[in-house]
């Protein structure tokens, strides 16, 4: 019998054909599977010990000898750089040798060098031919080598090397004239070495005077800027009110602490203000000690210096740039130690000076306060 059955994809078939096509063949390949060989037994027995020839030896470039010469020479003798430079380059160019950025930084070194000295010795020349180079007393503009012992003095000055100053910014008038510091005697050994009772304008004021105050002050000095700055705005006003005469002494004595002689620069400027605008001359004091430069360089220059005169009320410009009254400052600083000055801030109040006898341990203000006291009461 026939039996006929729908398949799966809608044909007939017999029985039996449709249990036959659930059947599965068996695989015929084997399993597992057979497994490569290693690649230690693909590998070719010449492998392991045939490597094919090693690299030829390289051999080291040489340098050319005078490529080296050339930078030596070059900061030594920078003629001998550029000829050894020159040459070496036309040798390596032929001999394929190394050294050429020697060679090239030798030519490059000599050639500067050679530029520089050159421009240098024209300008040397040039200088010696305008006749701009200055002798061991000329003022160079910037520091004089060696003070000029001679010169003008500055007005309003006194012969003791001060400028007293009065109530109201007035000024004790005071000629100009000439000054020559080889007129003056040594400084006397024996005296004594710190201040000096006997020192010139010292003595005390007549009675119903203001009392006399005189300072010796050193625009250098670190110490008469603490004493400015202690004691300046009591003086001041004592000063204007007509209780005390406050003469200033500038001196140089710290010309040695500075590359520029500044000491004795600032001490001219003073005396350029003393003498084109006296009433100025405090407040010049008072930018000079806001402005003290510390002790060892150069201390300000001539352009800070007219600045702070132009600060102050007053144009000397070209008094401080030629050096006008540098002789005066060679001058007042000698003749402070002619008369035994030797250390700055030295203080007198009418005759007495600071810090001797009985005034030892008092301050500055306290002594003058003694002494004004004195005077009212005698």
């Amino acid at each position: 019998m026939l039996v006929t059955t729908w398949g799966t994809w809608g044909s007939c078939a017999p029985e039996g054909a449709l249990r036959m096509s659930n059947y599965q063949q068996p695989d015929p390949r084997p399993w597992p599977p057979p497994q490569p060989e290693s690649a230690d037994k693909q590998r070719s027995p010449w492998t392991d010990t045939w490597q094919g020839y090693p690299p030829p030896a390289q051999t080291p470039q040489r340098t050319e000898p005078l490529a080296i010469a050339s930078l030596i020479c070059a900061v030594v003798v920078n003629v001998l750089g550029i000829v050894f430079g020159h040459i070496a380059l036309a040798r390596i160019r032929r001999s394929g040798d190394g050294g050429r950025g020697l060679a090239v930084a030798g030519l490059v070194i000599g050639y500067t060098s050679f530029v520089i000295a050159a421009l240098a010795g024209t300008l040397v020349f040039v200088l010696i031919a305008s006749g701009v180079t200055t002798n061991a007393t000329q003022w160079t503009g910037t520091s004089p080598s060696r003070l000029p012992d001679q010169g003008p003095s500055p007005a309003n000055m006194n012969a003791n090397g001060g400028i007293v100053l009065g109530a109201g910014g007035s000024v004790v008038p005071a000629p100009a004239s000439n000054i020559d510091t080889t007129t003056l005697p040594s400084p006397d050994p024996a005296a004594p070495t710190f201040g000096n009772p006997n020192a010139p304008g010292i003595q005390a004021a007549p009675k119903g005077q203001p009392a006399k105050v005189v300072v010796y002050i050193d625009f250098a000095c670190p110490a008469c800027a603490n004493f400015h700055d202690t004691n300046g705005p009591a003086l001041d006003l004592l000063r204007n009110q007509g209780k005390i005469t406050l003469e200033y002494r500038p001196v140089n004595f710290l010309d040695d602490r500075s590359t520029t002689r500044y000491s004795s620069r600032a001490s001219a400027a003073a005396a350029c203000v003393a003498n084109s605008h006296p009433d100025k001359f405090a407040a010049f004091v008072d930018q000079l000690y806001a402005h003290q430069p510390v002790e060892g360089p150069a201390g300000l220059s001539n352009q800070q210096l007219k600045s702070l005169a132009s600060g102050a009320g007053a144009d000397v410009a070209t008094c401080i740039d030629g050096g006008t009254y540098l002789a005066w400052a060679r001058y007042s600083g000698r003749l402070a130690l002619d008369s035994g000055i030797n250390g700055t801030p030295t203080a007198y109040v009418d005759g007495n000076r600071w810090g001797d006898g009985t005034s030892t341990g008092m301050s500055f203000l306290q002594f003058l306060q003694a002494d004004l006291t004195s005077r009212e009461v005698n």
